[in-house]
């Protein structure tokens, strides 16, 4: 008898909280799902990005994502398609020993380890007004009490070429070094 009350107490409980059929709920307009905020802009800056013009993203990030590539230590890896995993020294950013540890270390590119940030509020201007260096960004493995971890999963680095063009790497994993690759959105 106890559990016969206990299985319609939980199935009341259910039918409570998964109720749908409130007529009071607002239900979206129309049938694209998205729906322009009020007072935002129009303009081409503020688009997703897909060529489709007054649709407004809820993410409004000026970098999108084009690859997330994986690899092991002592292997680098480019910027730019086709994202070749290249020797360490070969591609844009190197990944392999540095000290006691391993570190992104900069070949093609300069770095600023932004740290963890909103990756929507990260803009190309901003990133004019931040110093560049070679200098590598070490990380260390969970626990380390000697060593910092510079690069802590959801780490942004922002990378800037020669030619002062910026990109955004983000740190998944590093053993094996896991990324996210950003370029800025060409509107």
């Amino acid at each position: 008898m106890k559990k016969v009350i206990g299985i319609l107490a939980l199935f009341t409980v259910t039918g409570f909280l998964f109720n749908c059929s409130n007529p009071q709920e607002p239900t979206p307009a129309g049938s694209s799902g998205t729906t322009k905020l009020e007072n935002a802009p129009s303009d081409a800056a503020t688009l997703t990005g897909s060529g489709q013009s007054g649709i407004i993203s809820p993410y409004k990030s000026p970098f999108r994502l084009v690859k997330t590539l994986t690899m092991a230590q002592g292997k680098g890896f480019n910027l730019l398609s086709p994202f070749a995993i290249t020797a360490e020294n070969a591609g844009d950013i190197g990944w392999g020993p540095y000290g006691c540890y391993a570190a992104l270390k900069p070949v093609k590119v300069s770095f600023h380890n932004l740290q963890i940030v909103d990756l929507a509020s990260i803009t190309p201007a901003y990133l004019a007004t931040l110093p560049f260096n070679q200098v590598p960004i070490a990380n260390a493995p969970a626990g380390s009490t000697f060593w910092t971890n510079y690069m802590p999963a959801k780490t942004i680095i922002a990378c800037k070429t020669v030619t002062g063009k910026y990109y955004l790497i983000e740190v998944l994993a590093d053993n094996p070094l896991e990324v996210n690759i950003y370029h800025p959105v060409r509107i």
